[in-house]
Parts: C-alpha cells; structure tokens; sequence
C-alpha cells in the first residue's frame, strides 16, 4: 500500500507539469495506435475518426495522412484520399509512399501521364523503388511499347529479386508478349521463391496448354487445386481442357473417351452445363 502511495505521488508532479507538447505527442501517437488497430480489425469508419483526429491535433504527420488516404480509398471516398496523399507531398516532396497513391489513382481515372509522371519521380528519388518501375512497365505496355514495357519490368525485377510478386509481374508481361520460354522462366523463379503461389502455377498450365501439351496442363492445374481446391481459374482452365479433350475424342468416335473425360468435368465442376447435356446424351451408349 505504501508503494502504491509513493508511486502516485511520485506520478501527480509528472502528470501536472507535462509539457503541453509532450501531452500532444501521446494523443497523436494513442489516436494512432488506435486507428491502426481498428483499420486491422476492419472497421474502416472508427479508424478513419482516429486518423482525421490526429491530423486534427498535429497537421503536419505524413503517417496519418497517409493511412486516412488508405482508408478513404478502401471506402471508395477516392478525392479524398487524393487530398490526403497530395497533402502529404506538400509537406515532403520525397514521400514515396504517398506518390505512388496519387499515380495509381490517376491510373484509375486514366489519367496515363500524370500516372507517369509520379512514377517517373519516384524512380528518380528512389532508384531501387520496385512498385515504381513495375507501374512504368505497365503504361508502357499500355502503350504498346513492349521494349520499354520488358525493360522497366526488369528493372522491378532487380530491384526487388526475393520479392515472387515482381518475378510473376514480368511473367505475365513476357507471356502477353508471346515471349514464352522467357516467361517460364519467371514463373520458375516465382515458384522458386513461394511453392503455393498459384498464380504462377495457372501460367504454367497456359503455357504447356497453347504448346499442346495437354496433359502436362492439367497436371499443373491439379497441383493449383490441391493446394486451393476452390480456385476459380484453375476450375475453369481444368473445365477448358477436359471439354476440348471430350470433344476431340468425339470428333474421333471415340464416346468412351469422351464420355470419361466429361466425367473428369464434372468431378471439379459439377454444374458444368456442358459436360451435363453430353454425357446424359452419351452415356448409355
């Protein structure tokens, strides 16, 4: 009891003489941490009350400007977020973070050459900015420049070469431009870095698919669904292939085949209307 008494005796002087500024700093940094608690539990509304009441108490703190601009984009409220990131350049011109926000949101409004000019400035702050040269690469591609679209690309790639995200980016720009064993490649290097990255997996099944290599697709389709049984992409790309071959080997005369390989539909696809009509037509005979 005695030290319960000293110790608030000793907290009453600390709490009463507390600078003004030093109280200000423990409401902006609890407005903060509360605000960044409700953004993770999802409820958008109470964070956003958080962060606009930091900003309230301290206007110039590029962090919770930031994440208000976050937060108004999740909500849809995208002018303003565009008023939060373009405050935040305002009050540092080299805040990266916030740059990168204002040019996906002039991606959004297709607004390409502001777009690129925010990337544009990123990359000269921040040589090594991989978002950056992945969104150049993009706008390039966009403008049917796959030159420079594969050379910024790449430089996302080197910029960020542990990160399987950057790798399968320059995948799917190497497989839009027919550039396939390069693509392979990258997906190679995806899956290198994260076995499950089911994306990479799907590419892979396109590739052997569009090679006619039907049946290596399908295994590698089968390794998406085993790691996500409700993948929507591998499901259809299976459906694809199960169909084509069940029409082929009818082509051929061949109903038992087909018949089989409709059957294989509608074990992954079971409302495939399809693969229903065909085999109620040929399954007796």
């Amino acid at each position: 009891m005695i030290l319960r008494f000293l110790a608030t005796v000793t907290l009453i002087p600390l709490l009463c003489f507390a600078s003004p500024k030093f109280a200000k700093a423990l409401d902006v940094n609890d407005l903060i941490f509360r605000g960044a608690d409700y953004h993770y539990k999802g409820d958008l509304d109470h964070a956003i009350k958080q962060f606009r009441e930091a900003v309230r108490i301290e206007p110039e703190n590029e962090y919770a400007h930031n994440q208000l601009g976050i937060l108004y984009a999740k909500k849809g409220r995208f002018k303003e977020a565009f008023l939060e990131f373009q405050k935040v350049v305002e009050i540092d011109h080299q805040n990266t973070y916030a740059l990168l926000w204002l040019g996906i949101l002039y991606l959004r409004e297709n607004d390409l050459k502001r777009a690129f000019d925010k990337f544009q400035e990123i990359v000269r702050i921040d040589p090594n900015n991989a978002d950056a040269y992945y969104f150049l690469g993009t706008i390039y591609n966009f403008r049917h420049n796959p030159a420079k679209a594969i050379e910024y690309l790449k430089k996302a790639r080197d910029a960020d070469s542990d990160e399987p995200d950057t790798h399968y980016r320059l995948a799917r720009a190497f497989h839009n431009l027919d550039m396939t064993s390069n693509a392979l490649l990258e997906y190679q290097k995806t899956l290198e870095l994260k076995p499950n990255y089911t994306k990479a997996i799907n590419g892979i099944g396109w590739i052997y698919y569009n090679q006619g290599r039907i049946d290596m697709a399908i295994k590698e389709w089968k390794k998406t669904l085993a790691i996500n049984p409700r993948d929507r992409d591998a499901i259809f790309n299976l459906t694809k292939a199960y169909n084509d071959l069940a029409w082929k080997a009818l082509r051929e005369k061949d109903i038992k085949r087909a018949v089989f390989y409709w059957k294989e539909t509608l074990a992954i696809n079971p409302k495939n209307k399809a693969a229903l009509y065909y085999l109620k037509r040929y399954k007796s005979r």
